[in-house]
């Protein structure tokens, strides 16, 4: 039997939150994972909801006033596009040229990047130090680290249409990670930020997705998963040491 029972590609915002709202139903962003995942043999299709026609693929500034400045990065913005686009602050474009090979940075989209929050991701730590704000269409924006702490978006049974992320664009950042080799995608890796408002730091590989730590003490509390990477302790001990390297290139 197939596995997608039904394609949809609504044209507006609430043709596609009601379909969204039906059982069964998987948005289609960039494709990188839903289409990997609908492909496996399962008890129940699924139908997918095609978002490319819905106008959420702008880079905006949103700074008002002499305040901090902040960008809006449609849902269906690209990582391609991130990698490659001024306006946005350089670490979250290093860590979108870092993601993945470049023909699927030219498909996942910064909403399927932020919905996955996928263990290793440093565009998903990138964005937690610029104190992202998840979007939705017809409910409140939620902080990214507390959308992905909600069991219901862990579970796979949050249906809330993502319409954007936004971020505070100033300060410095830096990256420190550690791979098996210098392409693989890191065991470990810190991300810090500083601004006028302090220091940010968040992790990879050190939690079910990416964290942000407290920066005078990343490695408290860290209980690191294992696997053939990489003992938790292994982990842990990454965590501290990337840690101060991404902190003192910010200093």
């Amino acid at each position: 039997m197939p596995s997608v029972l039904a394609y949809h590609r609504p044209t507006s915002l609430d043709e596609a939150a009601t379909l969204l709202a039906g059982p069964r139903r998987r948005a289609l962003a960039g494709g990188t994972v839903v289409v990997a995942d609908v492909r496996k043999n399962r008890a129940e299709g699924v139908e997918v909801v095609d978002l490319q026609d819905l106008g959420l693929d702008t880079i905006e500034d949103t700074t008002q006033g002499a305040g901090q400045g902040r960008m809006r990065l449609g849902a269906m913005v690209r990582l391609a596009d991130v990698a490659t686009d001024a306006r946005c602050p350089s670490v979250l474009r290093e860590a979108a040229r870092r993601e993945l090979p470049s023909a699927l940075r030219n498909q996942a989209t910064i909403g399927g990047t932020a919905a996955q929050g996928d263990i290793t991701s440093l565009v998903v730590a990138a964005l937690l130090v610029h104190d992202a704000q998840v979007h939705f269409h017809g409910s409140a924006a939620v902080a990214l680290g507390e959308y992905l702490r909600d069991e219901h978006v862990r579970g796979g049974r949050d249906h809330r249409l993502i319409v954007a992320v936004t971020i505070e664009s100033g300060g410095s950042g830096a990256i420190a990670a550690t791979g098996r080799t210098p392409a693989d995608v890191p065991i470990v890796a810190a991300v810090a930020r500083s601004s006028a408002a302090g220091l940010r730091l968040a992790l990879t590989g050190v939690a079910s997705t990416p964290i942000e730590v407290d920066p005078s003490a990343p490695v408290v509390g860290l209980n690191p998963p294992a696997d053939f990477r990489g003992s938790a302790e292994f982990r842990a001990h990454l965590a501290a040491v990337l840690s101060a390297r991404a902190l003192l290139a910010v200093a």
